[in-house]
């Protein structure tokens, strides 16, 4: 366990895609929430959710910073909360990621002005990410710009390492058919 590394699940959003809260959605008996928190809570010292209506037991909600302001409202929250402590993003629609999974992106942890990001398939996936604490100005900066676009922060951050996952434990669930796939690949 890191007690330096704030866990921060991203549980905001409107789930517009989805039509229900992504959190509340059931996996093994256990909410998308409750796994998410659990796996934080396996790897750091304190876990928070950011954004949403759902919370999990024991579990401190803060509210996104930003009005529409997506992930990076989230992030921004949870940089805040963490006061200079690096902080381990993890959407709230990613239930089969694992503990080895978070373990391999925290690496040795991110200096400062450093992200550790996974990347899938080639793609970069910010929402499962570890951030430096520094990194707090920056995110301020993109907001307070108007340009809430994750990716654009992503392109600005100085030291930036890429974490190839290939085990397929970063699945993205955003659509009720997603979800059907993901039930019937586990019955």
């Amino acid at each position: 366990m890191d007690d330096g590394v704030l866990g921060a699940v991203l549980a905001g959003g409107t789930s517009d895609r989805m039509g229900r809260s992504k959190g509340s959605l059931r996996i093994d008996g256990v909410t998308f929430l409750e796994r998410a928190v659990t796996i934080l809570d396996r790897v750091c010292g304190e876990v928070v959710v950011c954004g949403g209506d759902d919370a999990a037991p024991g579990t401190l909600v803060l509210p996104d910073v930003g009005e529409g302001a997506g992930p990076l409202g989230g992030i921004a929250s949870a940089l805040d909360h963490a006061r200079g402590r690096a902080v381990l993003v993890l959407a709230v629609d990613l239930p089969l990621v694992t503990v080895e999974t978070v373990t391999r992106v925290i690496g040795p942890g991110p200096m400062p002005g450093q992200a550790r990001i996974a990347r899938v398939d080639g793609r970069i996936q910010p929402v499962c990410g570890v951030y430096a604490g520094d990194l707090m100005q920056l995110v301020e900066g993109r907001l307070d710009s108007g340009d809430r676009s994750l990716m654009a922060f992503v392109r600005r951050v100085p030291h930036l390492t890429l974490v190839d996952i290939t085990d397929g434990s970063l699945r993205n669930i955003n659509t009720p058919q997603d979800y059907e796939a993901l039930r019937s690949g586990l019955s």
